[in-house]
């Protein structure tokens, strides 16, 4: 089965209006949480509640709703708020992806006083990047994939080793808000009766998946020389053998670049968790909607599993992105996920 695809490069809450009304099964995204997350502007401010409206509009009775959300409580409060004033019905049950790593949201009490002081820190153990279990991190990563753990030398930032400024410990999940266009029907079984049976590999579900972020290979999957290589700047805590690496802070904390790569968004989720979110509520030939498309990947998911798409993004240089991975063939996608047949997914 071919994915049919229809993508726009745009504002969403006006490239909606080319929709019909009643013609999508199903939402699926992962929308700003008006973090300012890296500094990015179209994460400075929660979507405009205009677009969930449109949303409510092209949905089809009955159709689910998964919305990405931050686990920050203010940020889920305003997104239900918002979907609700849409519209939506939010009496369900969240679903929540655990990955495990990620880095923490406050700031370092120790390093920001380090740092007001002009006091280089001391390197006292560097490893290789892998999993953690802790919730707070006094470490920081180089393009090498090395962690420098430092210690303040000064008393003041001694004293506050390990603080944190707010309760923003290391992110190790988030939350997929599930909403529902209500339907006519008096009772949902009413309204199951017009459906068939349900497949057998979502007989068994739980309200929780657990899957890594996405390999450097499955992001750029399908990317060519037409999207140039991009590097991101991170701070560390120590110099380079080469000044041409680094930019100078402050003493002790140098902004490093990471190694190049095509695909430059920074919230890339992976393929199996929005492959699991589509098989949930849809079935094959169903169209699915993400008005947040960033880079594709609700896209490239629905490709693997047999679903139509519809995907809108205002930021050109992501919807460029977008537009060359979703060339890619659904059999180099199972290829590079390494499953055989739907099942193994999950």
């Amino acid at each position: 089965m071919t994915m049919n695809k229809i993508l726009f490069n745009g504002d969403s809450k006006i490239e909606l209006q080319k929709v019909q009304d009643n013609s999508v099964d199903m939402l699926c995204t992962d929308p700003p949480y008006a973090y300012s997350f890296m500094g990015k502007s179209w994460d400075k401010t929660l979507p405009d509640t205009q677009i969930w409206k449109e949303t409510f509009r092209v949905l089809k009775e009955g159709s689910f709703i998964c919305v990405m959300a931050a686990p920050r409580t203010d940020v889920l409060w305003r997104i239900c708020r918002d979907l609700e004033e849409a519209g939506f019905d939010m009496s369900f049950t969240n679903i929540e992806w655990v990955y495990h790593n990620g880095f923490p949201k406050a700031s370092d009490t120790s390093k920001q006083i380090d740092k007001r002081l002009g006091v280089d820190r001391e390197v006292v153990r560097k490893k290789k990047s892998g999993s953690t279990s802790r919730a707070y991190q006094s470490e920081e990563q180089t393009t090498s994939g090395v962690h420098y753990e430092t210690k303040s030398n000064s008393d003041l930032g001694q004293k506050y080793e390990g603080s944190k400024l707010g309760f923003q410990p290391k992110p190790a999940r988030e939350i997929i808000i599930v909403g529902m266009k209500p339907f006519k029907e008096k009772s949902y079984i009413d309204k199951v009766l017009n459906f068939e049976e349900l497949p057998e590999n979502i007989q068994r579900t739980y309200p929780l998946i657990q899957t890594p972020k996405p390999s450097k290979k499955e992001k750029d999957m399908g990317l060519s020389d037409n999207i140039p290589l991009k590097q991101r700047a991170w701070l560390s805590p120590q110099s380079r053998t080469t000044s041409e690496d680094y930019t100078k802070v402050s003493p002790g904390h140098e902004r490093w670049l990471t190694q190049p790569k095509r695909n430059s968004h920074p919230t890339i989720k992976p393929i199996k968790l929005m492959s699991y979110l589509i098989t949930l509520f849809t079935r094959e030939g169903d169209w699915v909607l993400d008005p947040f498309m960033g880079s594709g990947t609700t896209g490239l998911a629905c490709k693997l599993l047999n679903r139509n798409f519809i995907g809108i993004d205002y930021e050109e240089e992501y919807f460029n992105i977008a537009e060359e991975r979703l060339e890619v063939s659904r059999e180099e996608l199972i290829k590079t996920l390494k499953i055989k047949v739907q099942g193994e997914l999950f």
